[in-house]
Parts: C-alpha cells; sequence; structure tokens
C-alpha cells in the first residue's frame, strides 16, 4: 500500500520550501512519497535528490504550479503509482 505526504509550499519563500522538503523526506519510510506543491521549479532541491537516494517525477500543472513526486530509490510502489509504469 502506498502512502502519500503532502507538503504545499505555495506561501512559503526559500529556502522554506527546500528546509521542509528535506526534513520530511528525511522521515520517508518505504511504500511512502512526498507530492511538493510549489510554484516554481525547485532547481536546488534535484542534487540533494540524488545525493541522498531519492527518485521525483516533476509535473508542471501550470505556469507556476508544480507537482514534485519524491520516493526512496528502488520503491517500485511509489514508482508504479506516480508514474503508472512497471520497473521491472
Amino acid at each position: 500500500m502506498v502512502e502519500q505526504v503532502l507538503l504545499d509550499a505555495h506561501d512559503l519563500e526559500p529556502p522554506e520550501p527546500f528546509e521542509r522538503a528535506t526534513a520530511a523526506l528525511r522521515g520517508l519510510q518505504p511504500g511512502q512519497y512526498l507530492k511538493l506543491l510549489i510554484p516554481r521549479r525547485p532547481r536546488m532541491l534535484y542534487p540533494w535528490l540524488d545525493e541522498h537516494g531519492f527518485e521525483q517525477h516533476t509535473l508542471e500543472a501550470a505556469q507556476d504550479a508544480f507537482e514534485v513526486y519524491i520516493w526512496l530509490h528502488g520503491d517500485r510502489a511509489c514508482a508504479d503509482a506516480i508514474t503508472g509504469t512497471r520497473t521491472d
């Protein structure tokens, strides 16, 4: 079973979205993913994700609305739930 952890960062000023996202990710368990709602592409977060063993999928929902889905590297249940594809 896959569980979503939601972080709406639309009203936060940098660097608070980065700080809150990384704090939430440190507690992420297998079977959980973070859905980050943010008004800009979180470019500073991507290298951090790579360095700390996370995968991500970013959708641009509108010009100033991004949805970033983040899960633990290798968590196939989350990857399948988010991308809708099998990684086998």
